[in-house]
């Protein structure tokens, strides 16, 4: 079995009036695009500074095998981005990239020219004079073109527009094919970055909702339609479990997880059909999928 890049036990982490994260299990691999969802103050910033080791934590932490806090084996390795990461205040794009270069060893300066021409942001203007868009695309040249094996990146696209949002995701997609690293994205756009990602860590109210790869939950979350009592019949039939139901004018809409019984798929969609096409089986979106997860286990 494959050593995950980051593992966590235990893991607690506070800003001393408290835990913002608390007694949080997860492991994410090595070579992937992560997606760290989760409401407003879940506490998906403060788990990322301390994934870049810039924050203290209880329980057990490894980044590259090491505990991150202060260290340089996980500190030259990694970099954060987005705007609760700001770069300096008084520093413009020309310094960042000079400063970068001198960081880090792998830094790539024709990368960073070109993403700066894409996200169009001026070279000489401060970091704090920017807009809030344009601090964001500051962020993502640092984090791309730093060569970083892992990036941390905490709501990266912030300010963007839409064709500023899909160049980012192109940019994401580039870097993978061409230098391939770790990369856990803090993001509220699911339906957006379902595509790019491999796996899902959910964190609510400080704890691990769902922690597992993209496809044991967009592909193992159905959804049933039709008169609730044949739903019921479809449900008692095969003794899976119901994450959600909702009344509608004409039936009900019933959200399912398969993940551990993905072996009935088949036959849900089976008897589905000899009800005479009375339930209506369809997969979710990955956004509707989390969704639904994330209310069963409140």
């Amino acid at each position: 079995m494959t050593t995950p890049l980051i593992h966590a036990r235990g893991l607690s982490v506070g800003y001393g009036r408290g835990q913002v994260v608390s007694d949080l299990d997860f492991s994410l691999a090595a070579g992937q695009v992560h997606g760290l969802i989760g409401p407003n103050g879940a506490g998906k910033t403060t788990l990322l500074r301390a994934l870049a080791g810039r924050l203290l934590v209880d329980g057990r932490l490894t980044v590259f095998g090491a505990a991150p806090f202060d260290n340089p084996v996980v500190l030259d390795r990694t970099v954060l981005a987005g705007i609760d990461a700001p770069l300096p205040e008084g520093w413009n794009l020309e310094k960042v990239c000079v400063v970068g270069a001198a960081r880090h060893r792998g830094w790539r300066a024709e990368r960073a020219e070109e993403l700066a021409r894409r996200f169009e942001v001026p070279r000489h203007t401060s970091y704090s004079q920017l807009s809030r868009g344009q601090k964001s695309a500051a962020s993502i040249v640092y984090a791309c073109a730093s060569g970083c094996e892992l990036m941390l990146l905490d709501e990266p696209y912030l300010g963007f527009d839409a064709g500023k949002r899909e160049a980012f995701y192109r940019t994401l997609r580039e870097e993978m094919e061409t230098q391939p690293r770790t990369i856990v994205m803090s993001t509220h756009h699911l339906h957006e970055s379902e595509r790019l990602l491999d796996s899902i860590l959910f964190i609510d109210s400080g704890c691990v909702r769902i922690n597992g790869p993209v496809g044991d939950i967009a592909e193992r979350i159905i959804e049933l339609t039709g008169p609730a009592e044949e739903i019921d019949h479809v449900l008692n039939r095969l003794g899976v479990r119901e994450l959600s139901r909702t009344d509608m004018s004409l039936g009900s809409r019933s959200i399912v997880d398969l993940r551990e019984k993905p072996e009935l798929i088949d036959a849900v969609f089976d008897l589905a059909c000899h009800n005479g096409g009375r339930v209506r089986v369809a997969e979710v979106t990955l956004e509707k999928a989390v969704a639904a997860l994330g209310e069963e286990e409140r």
